[in-house]
């Protein structure tokens, strides 16, 4: 309606050639009135003298300042984590076709852009949840864009400026692919008869050393509300004795937080979008959750869980258990809780021998190994949790404990007269299995928020009752590469505990 009111004066004519001319005049006076062109990009081969003389004197509607405001924060660390190398090229070409005035809101945004606005208010509105992890994910991402930016070139900054103002502010959350990038990366290779996505060439080229790294996490979290841990659960996942990210998160929980949905969104948020939860088993008061790279998704089977409770009385003892396979190594995860007590030594073989004989996986797929025993039927198994294995120093035993960690090669004094170790070397409780050299003080027990050992009147003996093992089923094919706890979280009585164990892989059959 615009343009027949701007064009209407210019009826009649002078054959086709004048009236095409007249219609793109049209076109060039309504961009103008509205702010889009300004008069001197106006083209003098589409405007007749008539036209320009109009334009100059018709009232110019006023355009409302450029914004320069940087992108989003959170899309610039996502943007750094694909690796976007190609986002300058493009806003540097973008930018030759920038507008010279910024247009009226309403056509100022685009309908992608009108469609977030629309989302973040319902968000805001109807959903509190979502909306604390979108600000955890903000804060979050907030270093991660202040370095981006920092290492920028000026140019590059003002471009992306110049292109933001032009369209809103908004900006690309995801690195565009380019279509040789996909030719050259085939997801399949051969017939999938032959192997197909989960066979020799496919994993060679994801991993050409056939090993992925895996973080083992086991924590007691003393049934600790969501106001008692950490928002950010950084020190859980990113050690400062780790240089990388590994490609499996493993986590065991017992005592979980009555928010278990809570407890997984902070891990979630904390780890960020290079990973996905996988799979993750809730039974009564322990979990046991998976999460695994994006890229590697593709290549893992469906996840299968279960759950077992040693003690009929007490319902936070027992296995919550997670089985997979990656390529063509099959895995399984388990979630323990022992006995407690000092004088329980014997109740905590028996648990673990329950463990091993009820635990009943796979039930999707056909194990690879028959066996009575669960952790004989799969390739590795990760064994974490509290295992309330205690430490045998005699009388006098607090004492005598508190002496030795104040000395040097406490740990060697100490793993030599712990349960665990023991019944190892018995043969009576887990059987060839391994775990990482001990050297860190006991898990257990502490006050709470604090880094003192039990001052109640009870005075427990502290000793390594959180503990990571592992099993792997050709020799050689796992070791580990970090075996610590973590200090920094002191909502529980109990300390965290991590192993990083490199694991080979093999490739499997898509049958």
């Amino acid at each position: 309606a615009d343009y027949q009111a701007l064009d209407g004066n210019d009826s009649g004519g002078d054959g086709g050639g004048s009236s095409a001319r007249k219609r793109r005049g049209g076109l060039s006076r309504l961009a103008q009135r509205r702010g889009l062109l300004s008069p001197s990009t106006s083209n003098p081969d589409l405007d007749s003298p008539r036209e320009r003389q109009e334009m100059s004197e018709s009232p110019q509607r006023p355009s409302p300042p450029l914004q320069s405001s940087p992108p989003p924060q959170r899309d610039s660390r996502r943007a750094r984590q694909n690796g976007d190398t190609n986002g300058d090229a493009s806003l540097s070409v973008a930018a030759d076709f920038s507008v010279k005035s910024s247009p009226p809101p309403d056509l100022h945004r685009s309908h992608s852009t009108q469609e977030l606005e629309r989302l973040n208010e319902w968000d805001r509105g109807h959903s509190k949840r979502l909306g604390r992890l979108d600000r955890k994910l903000e804060r979050r991402f907030d270093s991660s864009a202040l370095s981006l930016g920092a290492t920028a070139s000026g140019d590059a900054a003002s471009t992306s400026a110049s292109v933001a103002s032009s369209t809103g502010g908004g900006s690309s959350a995801l690195r565009r692919i380019p279509v040789g990038d996909a030719r050259r990366q085939p997801l399949l290779h051969g017939s999938v008869a032959a192997g197909g996505l989960l066979g020799a060439d496919q994993l060679d080229q994801l991993v050409p050393d056939r090993r992925l790294e895996l973080m083992s996490v086991t924590w007691n979290m003393g049934e600790a509300t969501p106001q008692a841990f950490p928002e950010y659960l950084d020190p859980l996942f990113f050690p400062p004795d780790q240089e990388h990210v590994p490609d499996i998160y493993s986590l065991s929980v017992q005592e979980v937080c009555s928010d278990v949905e809570e407890l997984l969104i902070r891990c979630q948020a904390t780890i960020g979008p290079t990973h996905v939860l996988f799979e993750f088993c809730h039974y009564k008061s322990l979990l046991c959750a998976v999460f695994i790279r994006r890229d590697l998704v593709w290549f893992v089977s469906l996840p299968d869980t279960c759950a077992v409770q040693t003690r009929a009385a007490v319902y936070t003892k027992g296995c919550a258990a997670v089985c997979f396979t990656l390529f063509g190594s099959s895995m399984l995860f388990l979630s323990c809780h022992f006995k407690s007590d000092d004088g329980n030594f014997e109740a905590r073989i028996e648990d673990y021998k329950k463990i091993v004989r009820k635990v009943d996986l796979p039930r999707f797929t056909k194990p690879m190994y028959q066996s009575d025993d669960v952790t004989e039927r799969f390739d590795y198994v990760f064994w974490a949790g509290d295992l309330n294995f205690r430490l045998r120093v005699g009388e006098s035993s607090r004492l005598r404990v508190d002496r030795l960690l104040q000395g040097e090669n406490f740990s060697d004094r100490l793993t030599a007269v712990d349960e665990l170790k023991m019944a190892q070397a018995e043969g009576r409780v887990f059987e060839h299995f391994l775990e990482g050299d001990i050297r860190f003080p006991p898990t257990y027990k502490f006050d709470i928020d604090t880094d003192n050992y039990d001052t109640s009147g009870k005075q427990r003996v502290p000793s390594y009752t959180d503990r990571v093992l592992y099993r792997c089923r050709k020799p050689g094919s796992a070791t580990v590469t970090a075996y610590n706890s973590v200090p920094e979280l002191r909502c529980s009585d109990h300390r965290a505990v991590y192993a990083v164990i490199s694991l080979q892989i093999r490739p499997g059959s898509d049958k």
